[in-house]
């Protein structure tokens, strides 16, 4: 901890680990001394030292709940104690919430902190990864690298599961893509992203199964290899016609009237989370503002305002016809992703 601070330092401060060091004794002394600068009893002017004080206090006790549940989230660096004694630390590049709990990324792994309480989404996740099927052993090699691999499983003081998930060094999420591109990813790209992702959902069909969580946070992508990973969002995987058991809220706001009706799993989902994806990159999550883009070539333009209506297999076919009538023929585009930029100032989120 630094030895001082400006009242406005202070008040300005999100995270106990700005202020605090992640030790139980050093933290209580480094409490003691703060208020010895800083308590309101000290100085005439006690208003602004009051509210100072208050969030002196205030970072003081997340730091001792925190450390008395055996985390510590510093600038970049995790570190939590198990249920049962052991110890993790993982380095991560950017921290996410959703609507389970909270996500770390790192170079390459992700980890997943869940309320226990939703027990039942991770078994299912684990469950449906675990039984994936494949025609023969080169389906597998080619496809089972897309999807997750679980590292480690444990159970947090604090009651969370933690999962500890295997990601490609050169993997990055369609979030945080969509971010170092200001919002608008230029559409040569987004071409073969959306390849890619057509590409699994062929695959889930295949399989028998309605993902129901593809979108841009459970999506990766490497740029050096233009492949995709489907790395999130397994929690709400079921099959075909199965009961639905969640769905995050921006995919909900894309389900017909029919599918919120039946509540049960379809794979017409997945391919309008697709669409949802292509028009999110384009920049524009309605479509509306394509027509007057003149970036975007036309088919493209239509596919994005258009819907779903055939399985994935036949879905694919007609994006190919998208890309040819698009671009001409497939030809590689390098993406040159600075990794310095891509996660600048993205430790928390």
């Amino acid at each position: 901890m630094r030895i001082l601070y400006t009242i406005e330092e202070i008040l300005e401060m999100k995270y106990p680990y700005e202020l605090f060091t992640g030790n139980k004794e050093t933290a209580k002394k480094e409490h003691i001394d703060l208020l010895k600068i800083f308590h309101p009893d000290l100085h005439r002017d006690s208003e602004k030292y009051k509210e100072v004080t208050s969030k002196i206090n205030e970072l003081y006790s997340e730091t001792v709940k925190l450390l008395d549940n055996g985390n510590w989230i510093e600038d970049g660096l995790i570190k939590i104690t198990s249920s049962d004694g052991e110890k993790y630390s993982m380095k991560y590049n950017v921290e996410y919430s959703f609507e389970l709990g909270s996500y770390f990324i790192g170079n390459r792994s992700i980890l997943y902190l869940i309320d226990k309480k939703h027990k039942d989404f991770v078994e299912n996740a684990l469950d449906r990864i675990k039984n994936l099927k494949y025609e023969n052993n080169n389906m597998k090699s080619e496809f089972e690298k897309y999807f997750p691999k679980v590292l480690k499983r444990f159970e947090t003081m604090d009651k969370k599961i933690g999962l500890l998930i295997e990601k490609p060094e050169d993997a990055y999420s369609l979030k945080d893509i969509l971010s170092y591109y200001s919002s608008k990813v230029p559409p040569r790209h987004v071409m073969w992203i959306l390849s890619s992702l057509y590409n699994i959902t062929c695959f889930l069909y295949y399989n028998n199964l309605s993902h129901n969580g593809i979108n841009i946070d459970n999506y990766f992508i490497s740029p050096s290899y233009h492949s995709g990973f489907l790395l999130g969002g397994w929690w709400y995987t079921v099959p075909i016609d199965g009961k639905m058991l969640g769905i995050p809220s921006e995919i909900y706001s894309i389900m017909s009237p029919e599918m919120k009706s039946s509540k049960t799993g379809t794979f017409l989902l997945d391919l309008e989370s697709i669409r949802l994806i292509g028009r999110t990159l384009l920049g524009d999550k309605n479509g509306m503002s394509f027509i007057e883009d003149s970036d975007i070539p036309k088919p493209l333009i239509d596919w994005a305002r258009g819907v779903s209506v055939n399985n994935p297999m036949e879905e694919y076919k007609l994006w190919e016809s998208v890309i040819k009538q698009s671009y001409g023929e497939r030809k590689f585009i390098e993406m040159d992703i600075d990794i310095t930029k891509l996660y600048a100032g993205k430790i928390n989120k």
